[in-house]
């Protein structure tokens, strides 16, 4: 019986020799020996390598770290009647329902066919629901917007010279635009090569507006874009000097007054440079503060002694009671016939009003209670306090 035994079980071992092997599982940081069964394979990556046993590939799974390759053993299919989920579980071939069938799956049933009333009276309830579908997208409104390449146009030009400026506007929502074009308070400046056209959806226009130095001096307009009861703007600054200009000017307003309350005070930077004559002159600088319209709402000279360069800060008062809006501030600098000009535009807005914040119910409580408290603790030190204690007192401090 024993010698039995010896032999079944070598017997195993010999059949089970057949169908492993030996594999080395190795890497930079560590090495390991495992039995792989058969169908394994080494997986190797710029990390580490593994060998792993598995039966079927079904899978790979990999990355510049690792490689990773799944499987499963499916040794027997499942018969009629089982649960399953795909055809290749079932041994007759089908899934039908979550069970496996050795037949065809049955198909969905068939609409029936023509003619009958019920089919006429159902082709009917399908137009109407078309016609409801078809009228709803009809009455859902379409956007409608368009796009202009600029918000704030500033040119700098000599007296009597001109240049031309390109301006894109593009109809960006998804109906048919017709656009109408008006240009403000600078109109003997400029002039606009249409100013009344269609755009379809998508389209964009190319509109050149061409500006002449008519007039030495700094001014703020714009050009109104208007389409379907949309309105949108450019703002156009023009800066004429004269022809030959012994000075060069310059005004910059800092971020922090771009946007001043009416009544405060604007500061900008100003800066004169001597560029005609190595001699020191007299000139004479005005400043002014311009509205859309073109209007002053300021202005005052004084006269500086300049040999090369001045740079000094000036601070403007902005009248109070203006509207807020876009204005202009413009320094303009004489030297006997000759002007230099220059501008920055800002913006006035509302004051800020200070309001107290409302006291909490439990805080005012609190205040009233304390004040009547302290009320209470004076009358009574006033009622046990002795008569002619306080003339008394200070009788003594009098003494000592």
């Amino acid at each position: 019986m024993k010698k039995m035994n010896l032999s079944i079980l070598l017997f195993v071992f010999l059949s089970l020799s057949f169908n492993v092997f030996a594999a080395q599982i190795n890497s930079s940081s560590y090495k390991q020996n495992v039995i792989v069964s058969t169908g394994g394979e080494n997986i190797t990556s710029s990390s580490y390598n593994m060998g792993v046993a598995i039966g079927i590939i079904n899978r790979i799974i990999n990355s510049t770290s690792y490689i990773n390759k799944l499987g499963f053993f499916h040794l027997l299919l499942l018969a009629n009647d089982q649960p399953c989920t795909s055809a290749n579980q079932c041994e007759g071939g089908f899934c039908c329902g979550s069970l496996c069938k050795s037949s065809a799956c049955p198909g969905p049933p068939r609409a029936p066919s023509g003619g009958g009333g019920a089919a006429a009276s159902g082709g009917g309830g399908g137009g109407g629901i078309g016609n409801i579908s078809s009228l709803a997208e009809k009455e859902k409104p379409r956007g409608k917007d368009f796009s202009v390449s600029s918000k704030l146009i500033k040119e700098e030009l000599k007296l009597g010279l001109e240049k031309t400026i390109t301006i894109k506007v593009k109809n960006t929502g998804d109906v048919q635009l017709r656009f109408d074009l008006s240009v403000e308070t600078v109109r003997d400046f400029m002039s606009l090569s249409a100013t009344s056209f269609t755009l379809e959806s998508n389209e964009e226009k190319e509109i050149i507006a061409k500006i002449i130095g008519r007039k030495i001096g700094s001014y703020l307009g714009e050009i109104k874009f208007s389409a379907d009861g949309m309105s949108k703007s450019v703002i156009i600054i023009i800066d004429v000097e004269s022809e030959q200009a012994l000075f060069d000017a310059k005004i910059d307003i800092p971020t922090a007054y771009e946007e001043v309350e009416a009544g405060n005070e604007l500061k900008s930077q100003i800066t004169l440079i001597n560029v005609g004559t190595a001699a020191q002159v007299d000139v004479i600088v005005t400043y002014l503060v311009k509205d859309k319209r073109g209007n002053i709402i300021y202005e005052s000279s004084e006269t500086f002694a300049v040999e090369k360069q001045k740079s000094y800060v000036k601070s403007i008062k902005i009248p109070k009671g203006i509207k807020p809006d876009d204005y202009l501030a413009v320094i303009e600098v004489r030297y006997e016939n000759q002007f230099a000009v220059s501008s920055e535009i800002f913006r006035v807005v509302e004051a800020k009003k200070f309001v107290m914040p409302p006291i909490p119910k439990s805080r005012s409580v609190f205040a009233v209670a304390l004040v009547i408290l302290v009320a209470f603790v004076f009358l009574c030190m006033y009622l046990l306090t002795p008569p002619n204690f306080f003339k008394k007192l200070l009788v003594r401090s009098k003494k000592k």
